[in-house]
C-alpha cells in the first residue's frame, strides 16, 4: 500500500491526496435549465446576452422632465401639462426620449385634478438625473459566471437577468453505496434479538445529496463472499464512485475490503483518525472505492473528512466547510496523540454572552442523543488533552440560531 503510516495508520491527509494522484474523474456535463440550476457546478463560463436597461430608465420613481427647462432656474410648473412638459416615470420605467431627467417624486406634490402643484425649490435639475444608463445593469458580453462554481440562488438569477435560459453544468457523480452485514435489517423493519436497523445510509444519502452527488443505495448484503462481489461489480458498472459499509476491520466477517484487493488496488487500509480507523481507500477499474466502517458515529465521521473531499474532487470544487465558533471547554477531551480523534459536542450560549461547549458521552447519553450534538471538534494529530477553562474551536452541524442559550 502507498504512503508511509504513523504506527500502521496513515494520516488523513495523505490518503487523500494519494487517491486523487491517481484517480483523474471523468466531468461530464449536461444542459440544465437556469430556473433549475442552483446547486448545479458550471461546466463552462457564461457572459451575458443582454443589454439591460435596453435604453435609460427611471432610478426611482417621479416625474420625468426636460433639464433644458431647469437650465434658467425654477420654471413656471403650474401651467405644464402632463404628456407635453413632464410625465410619471417608476422605477424602472422607460420614459419619451423628449424627456431626459428625473425628478423624485418626494419633491413633487399634485393638485387635485393631477396637475404639479409644487416642486421642491432645493433641487437642481441636470441631464440624466435619476436616471440608469442603457447597459449599466449588464451589457453583452459583461462576465457572469466562471467555470467551476457551485451555482447559488443569486448566481441563477443573475444568469437569468444576462438572458440565458439554458447553461452546461458538470454531471453530479454517482455514488453507490452497499450496505453490508447479516445482522442488518432495513430501518423500516422492526429488529428482533440478534439484529440492528441499517440506518446509515439515510445519512449517507442526505450527505451526498447536499454536497452534489447522486446516491445509489443497494440493499443490504448479507456477509457472503459471492454475494458481496456480485453487489460490487453491479456498483463499479453504474456508478462513478463505490462505497461499502461495514466489513472494514480484521474480524471474522470482515471481507470487503479484501474484496477491493481482489478486482484492484487497495492504497490504505487504516487510518490516523478515530471513530473509523479501519476505513479503506482503494481504485478499482479507474474508480475510487472508500470502505466505510459500519458504527454511525464513525461512519460520520469518515463521510465528513473523506467522502466529501472526495465528491468535490469529482466535481472540480473547493471541500465545503462548516461554519466554525470558538466555544470555552468546561470538562477536559482527553486523545490519542497519534490519531486524529472526532468528538461530537455539546454547545451552548450562557447570559454572558460567550458560548460554551463539552463533549457528548456515548457512555452516559443514548445514540440518538449523540448524533443530535450542535458540533463537531477533532483533536488532531499529536494533540493529548484540551483542558477545561480552554477556547477552542469547533466545527456547527447546525446554524447558530439552533444553538440553545442558558
Amino acid at each position: 500500500m502507498r504512503g508511509k503510516n504513523i504506527d500502521g495508520f496513515v494520516r488523513r491527509e495523505k490518503l487523500l491526496q494519494d487517491l486523487f494522484d491517481v484517480w483523474k474523474p471523468e466531468r461530464r456535463t449536461e444542459p440544465v435549465r437556469v430556473r433549475e440550476a442552483a446547486g448545479r457546478v458550471t461546466a463552462q463560463s457564461y457572459g451575458s446576452l443582454n443589454t439591460l436597461p435596453v435604453f435609460r430608465t427611471a432610478s426611482m420613481d417621479g416625474i420625468a422632465v426636460r433639464s433644458a427647462d431647469f437650465a434658467g432656474g425654477m420654471p413656471d410648473y403650474r401651467s405644464w401639462k402632463r404628456g407635453v412638459d413632464y410625465v410619471r416615470a417608476d422605477t424602472g420605467d422607460d420614459f419619451p426620449d423628449e424627456f431626459d431627467a428625473v425628478i423624485m417624486i418626494e419633491e413633487v406634490d399634485f393638485a387635485e385634478d393631477g396637475s404639479i402643484a409644487y416642486i421642491s425649490e432645493d433641487i437642481s435639475v441636470k441631464p440624466g438625473d435619476k436616471t440608469i444608463a442603457a447597459g449599466s445593469t449588464v451589457s453583452e458580453g459583461d462576465p457572469v459566471v466562471p467555470e467551476g462554481v457551485r451555482l447559488t440562488p443569486l448566481d441563477i438569477t443573475a444568469l437569468a437577468v444576462s438572458g440565458r435560459k439554458w447553461i452546461n453544468v458538470r454531471k453530479r457523480p454517482v455514488v453507490a453505496y452497499i450496505p453490508t452485514g447479516s445482522e442488518l435489517v432495513p430501518s423500516d423493519a422492526v429488529p428482533v434479538r440478534g439484529k440492528n436497523v441499517e440506518t446509515n445510509s439515510i445519512a449517507v444519502c442526505a450527505y451526498l445529496k447536499e454536497w452534489g452527488a447522486e446516491p445509489v443505495v443497494f440493499p443490504i448484503v448479507y456477509d457472503d463472499k459471492e454475494a458481496m462481489r456480485e453487489a460490487f461489480d453491479s456498483a463499479l458498472q453504474n456508478a462513478d464512485i463505490v462505497l461499502l459499509s461495514g466489513g472494514s476491520a480484521k474480524g471474522e466477517e470482515d471481507f470487503s475490503f479484501g474484496i477491493v484487493e481482489e478486482r484492484g488496488e487497495l492504497l490504505h487500509h487504516y487510518v490516523a483518525a478515530a471513530p473509523g480507523r479501519p476505513l479503506g481507500v482503494g481504485i478499482v477499474d479507474g474508480k475510487p472505492v472508500i470502505n466505510l466502517p459500519g458504527p454511525p458515529t464513525a461512519s460520520f465521521y469518515s463521510l465528513q473528512w473523506c467522502v466529501s473531499a472526495v465528491v468535490a474532487h469529482a466535481l472540480g470544487i473547493p471541500v465545503p466547510e462548516k461554519e466554525r465558533l470558538i466555544c470555552i471547554l468546561t470538562e477536559d477531551i482527553k486523545s490519542t496523540p497519534k490519531l486524529a480523534i472526532m468528538c461530537l459536542m455539546d454547545v451552548w450560549q450562557e447570559s454572558d454572552g460567550k458560548y460554551y461547549t463539552k463533549k457528548k458521552d456515548n457512555h452516559r447519553e443514548t445514540l440518538p442523543a449523540c448524533l443530535r450534538a450542535e458540533a463537531m471538534y477533532t483533536a488532531d494529530v499529536g494533540e493529548s488533552v484540551r483542558h477545561a477553562g480552554e477556547e477552542i474551536e469547533v466545527e456547527l452541524l447546525r446554524g447558530r440560531e439552533w444553538i440553545p442559550r442558558r
